[in-house]
């Protein structure tokens, strides 16, 4: 049902997939943007729980969660919803991706 919706569906611009910061992506997040890039669905990761990650190790966890995810550290949108971290960023790039 969601493939049909995602491949379908003529409106949608882009696809944001939440992965959590904290952890690092998870098997199901890499199939989920394995997917998505295979069928060239447009997408944007955005990592969660900044927050909750120690500042002594936010650079270290930055770069191994974009090597997960198989992209650059700036093709990454980190946010917390707690402390709104990112959060302008992100409705930035929610109102760009409206109004394309």
């Amino acid at each position: 049902m969601i493939e049909g919706y995602l491949l379908d569906r003529e409106e949608l611009v882009n696809v944001y997939v939440l992965v959590d910061g904290e952890i690092g992506p998870t098997k199901l997040d890499v199939q989920m943007l394995t997917w998505l890039r295979a069928n060239g669905v447009p997408h944007t990761v955005v990592a969660t729980k900044h927050d909750k990650v120690k500042s002594s190790k936010r650079a270290t966890r930055k770069k191994d969660l974009a090597a997960g995810c198989m992209l650059d550290q700036g093709d990454i949108v980190w946010v917390s919803a707690s402390k709104g971290v990112g959060i302008e960023h992100l409705r930035s790039l929610v109102n760009s991706h409206l109004k394309a």
